[in-house]
Formats: C-alpha cells, sequence, structure tokens
C-alpha cells in the first residue's frame, strides 16, 4: 500500500511557518522570554499547518527554484516583521508612560531590567506593561493576533510580492500611539505634581527654615503612588480599551495597502 503526499500543503505550512515565527519573535507576548524557541517554532508551524488547505493550491503555478524559494522566505520575513513591530508599538507607549509618570514622581533612577525587552526601563514602566500584558490575555489578544496572521495570507499570500511601500508607512504612522497614549495617561499625574511643585515653592517662601529638597522628593514621590493608585481603574480601562482595537489596527493597514507591484 503506498501514499502519496501533495507537496503544496507542506511548502505552504513550512513557508507560512516563517511569517509566524518571526512575527511572534517581534511581537507581543510570544516574544516574552519565558516562551523557549522550541515552543515558537513548533507553535509557527502547526499555526502554518492549519492554514495550509487554504493556500496551497495557489502555489501550484509558481515554478520553484532556489531563488524563487529565497525569495519567498524574504517576503515572509518582512511581513512576519511588519505585524509584530506594528503589534508591538502599543506596548512601547506603556513602557513610554512608565518614564513619563517615574521621572515627574522622582522614581527615574528606580530601574530594573525588562525581561520582554532585555532593557532597562523604570520599575513602574515594567509594571504597566504587565498589566497591559496581562489585559492582553484576558481579552483575547493573542487569539486576535493569531487570526490576524493567519487571515493575512489571503490578503499577502505565499509567493506573492513584498507589501507596497504604503504599508510600512502606516505602521510607521501608528507609532504616533506611543507618545499619544504616554502623554494622554501621564498627563493628570503631570498636572497634580506641577500643582505639587507651586504649592510646595509658596510653603518655601513662606518658610525660608524649610529644606525644600529633603521635602519635595518623597512628596513627589507620594503624589505619584497616590494618583496611580487611584486612577488604577482608570488605567485599566484605558488599557482595555486601547488593546481591543489595536491588532485590527495593524491588520487593517495590511488589507487596504494591499500588495505591491
Amino acid at each position: 500500500m503506498s501514499f502519496e503526499v501533495g507537496l503544496m500543503p507542506v511548502l505552504w505550512a513550512l513557508l507560512g511557518s516563517v511569517r509566524i515565527f518571526v512575527m511572534m519573535i517581534a511581537g507581543p507576548l510570544f516574544s516574552h522570554p519565558a516562551l523557549s524557541m522550541r515552543i515558537r517554532m513548533m507553535s509557527a508551524v502547526m499555526v502554518a499547518w492549519v492554514a495550509a488547505p487554504v493556500g496551497a493550491p495557489a502555489l501550484q503555478a509558481t515554478q520553484w527554484d532556489v531563488g524563487t524559494l529565497a525569495g519567498a522566505v524574504v517576503v515572509e520575513v518582512m511581513i512576519g516583521l511588519v505585524i509584530g513591530i506594528g503589534s508591538g508599538l502599543v506596548f512601547a507607549g506603556f513602557l513610554q508612560l512608565g518614564e513619563f509618570v517615574a521621572i515627574q514622581g522622582g522614581l527615574g533612577a528606580a530601574r530594573s531590567l525588562d525581561p520582554t525587552s532585555g532593557a532597562s526601563s523604570v520599575a513602574i514602566g515594567t509594571a504597566f506593561n504587565t498589566f497591559a500584558m496581562l489585559i492582553f490575555l484576558i481579552i483575547g489578544g493573542h487569539h486576535e493576533l493569531l487570526r490576524g496572521a493567519v487571515a493575512s495570507f489571503e490578503t499577502l499570500p505565499i509567493g506573492g510580492d513584498l507589501p507596497n511601500a504604503g504599508v510600512y508607512r502606516e505602521i510607521a504612522a501608528l507609532g504616533s500611539i506611543v507618545w499619544e497614549l504616554a502623554f494622554q495617561l501621564a498627563a493628570p499625574i503631570t498636572v497634580a505634581i506641577f500643582v505639587q511643585n507651586m504649592a510646595t515653592g509658596v510653603l518655601a517662601r513662606a518658610m525660608p527654615q524649610l529644606n525644600l529638597l529633603l521635602v519635595n522628593l518623597p512628596l513627589h514621590v507620594g503624589m505619584m503612588l497616590l494618583f496611580v493608585g487611584l486612577g488604577a481603574t482608570e488605567f485599566v480601562h484605558a488599557f482595555k480599551d486601547v488593546l481591543e482595537t489595536w491588532p485590527s489596527r495593524v491588520f487593517a493597514v495590511l488589507v487596504e495597502s494591499g500588495v505591491g507591484g
């Protein structure tokens, strides 16, 4: 008894796994060091293999050789980077929010190693990013990310061209969320600490014997922690509102911009 296995689904799964794997390395959540490289590779192959029957027939019209295969791999890497980097921009906004709050609150020197990026960041920024990741998991954002990556095979099929330049410009434009999110959420704390600075300055003028340096830093830290605690619910809702729509915004760029020619 013999069996014949079509090679097109296998080729689709292997090439598609490149896109998913690069997305997992560059994107949020899946790039966390807690997930080993082996798990990412296996997950990428499994996701691509599930989607194999959808696009395998489109590959049969292509004459495959070493050059064509290498070009297809490059295209898959670029698409995976676009999806991963675009999806991770919003989490950079949470880290930037932590930077603003920490500097205003006098905790700019309290830094720790961020396990997700491998870079040094302020402790409160790492806390914001961790809460954002938790919310992302709770609302099923990782499922939306995988579903969007699979759906991208229809918009940007394997063996096709690179995304046109408009895709890269639109993804870069989404980077404005980093500053927009950080400024909006840090504004109340910034204003409160500014008012506290003015009040402390007036108090120092009325009481020259008061050591302003010894008083101001604890007040900054206390005000920052107080407002973060009081606004914790609002922070959670703001994070949720942004994260719920972010994957769809990234994939909308791919769908609307199409492929280059």
